[in-house]
C-alpha cells in the first residue's frame, strides 16, 4: 500500500541536508534543526499495514467462524431439542459464539489502530517530503540573491525568519502526530489490559500469568528497542548541534540544555546519520537485534 514510503523519507533528508549544506555556506545556518528532525522520521508505514491487514484477516475469518457455528447451533435448537440437556448446551454454545464475538472485535480494533497509525506515518513522510522541498526552494532562492551583496543580507535575514516560522509549524504537526499515536498505543494497551481484567475478574487467572510470561519471553526486544530508540534520538540531537532543550535528553543536560555542543560532536553525529540512512538501521545497535525463537519468544544471552 506504501510501497516507496521509506525511501521517500531518506530522499527527503538528502534534499533537507543539501539545502541546510548550501544556507550555511551562504550565511544562513538555520536549517539544520529541520535535518535532525528529518533524521527521526526516517520510517516505512508498510509493517504497520501489512500489521493491520493480517488482523483484519483474523477478525473476518473470525466473523466466518462464527456465523457458520451460530446457524448449526440454531438449526440444532430449531429441531426441538428442548431438554436440560439442550438449554444446557444452547448455554455454553452461547457462551462460545460471544467470545468468538469478543476477540472478532477486538481483532477489528487491532487492525483499525494500526491502519491509522500507517496512514498518520505516510501522511508524516508526506509532510516532511514539502518541507525539505520548502528548504530547496529556500536556499536556491538565497543562492540566487548572492549575486548582489547587498541583496543577500536581505535574503538571509528573510530565509531566517522563514525558517523559524516553518520550524514551528513542523514541531506543531510533529505534536500532532505523536498524540495520535501514544493514543494508538494507549487503544491497543487497554484492548490487552481489558481482557486481561475481565478474565481476571471471571475467575480465569490464566491470562495474567499468559500476559506476564509474554512479557517476559519479549523482554531482549524491549531492552534493544530501549537502546535502539536511545541511540536514535541521541544521533539527532547531535545533529541538531545543540544539547536537547526539554523531555527526558533535556533533563539530563541539565544546565547545558539548549547551549552548543563541543566541538566535533556535530560533524561526528553527521558522519554517523549518513551511516545509518545509508545502511538502514542504527550502526551501534543496529546489527545486534535480538533473534526471534520459532515460537515468537526471544533468548536472553545467558540462555
Amino acid at each position: 500500500m506504501f510501497d516507496g514510503g521509506a525511501e521517500l523519507a531518506k530522499l527527503s533528508l538528502q534534499v533537507g541536508t543539501g539545502a541546510a549544506l548550501t544556507l550555511s555556506a551562504l550565511g544562513a545556518p538555520g536549517a539544520w534543526p529541520f535535518v535532525a528532525k528529518m533524521y527521526v522520521h526516517q520510517y516505512s508505514p508498510d509493517a504497520f499495514w501489512e500489521g493491520a491487514e493480517v488482523w483484519s484477516g483474523v477478525a473476518a475469518d473470525v466473523r466466518a467462524a462464527r456465523e457458520r457455528i451460530g446457524d448449526l447451533v440454531a438449526g440444532v435448537s430449531g429441531n426441538g431439542w428442548r431438554s436440560q440437556d439442550g438449554r444446557a448446551f444452547q448455554r455454553r454454545m452461547d457462551a462460545f459464539l460471544d467470545e468468538l464475538l469478543s476477540i472478532e472485535i477486538r481483532a477489528s480494533l487491532v487492525a483499525a489502530v494500526l491502519y491509522m497509525s500507517a496512514v498518520a506515518l505516510a501522511a508524516m513522510i508526506m509532510f516532511v517530503w514539502l518541507v525539505a522541498a520548502a528548504m530547496a526552494a529556500i536556499a536556491a532562492w538565497v543562492l540566487l540573491a548572492a549575486v548582489s551583496p547587498l541583496s543577500v543580507a536581505s535574503a538571509r535575514i528573510l530565509a531566517l525568519n522563514v525558517l523559524m516560522k516553518m520550524f514551528s509549524g513542523f514541531e506543531a504537526v510533529e505534536s500532532g502526530l505523536d498524540t495520535l499515536l501514544h493514543t494508538c498505543a494507549g487503544l491497543l494497551g487497554a484492548t490487552i489490559a481489558g481482557d486481561v481484567f475481565v478474565e481476571a475478574v471471571n475467575g480465569d487467572h490464566s491470562a495474567v500469568t499468559d500476559f506476564a510470561q509474554a512479557t517476559v519471553s519479549q523482554g531482549p526486544l524491549l531492552i534493544w528497542g530501549t537502546a535502539n530508540r536511545a541511540e536514535r534520538d541521541l544521533t539527532a540531537h547531535g545533529i541538531d548541534g545543540r544539547f536537547p532543550g526539554g523531555g527526558f535528553w533535556g533533563d539530563r543536560a541539565g544546565s547545558r540544555a539548549g547551549l552548543p555542543l563541543p566541538p566535533g560532536l556535530t560533524q561526528f553525529a553527521g558522519v554517523k546519520g549518513v551511516s545509518d540512512v545509508s545502511g538502514g538501521r542504527q550502526t551501534v545497535t543496529g546489527p545486534h537485534v535480538p533473534e526471534q525463537d520459532p515460537d515468537g519468544s526471544y533468548d536472553y544471552p545467558w540462555e
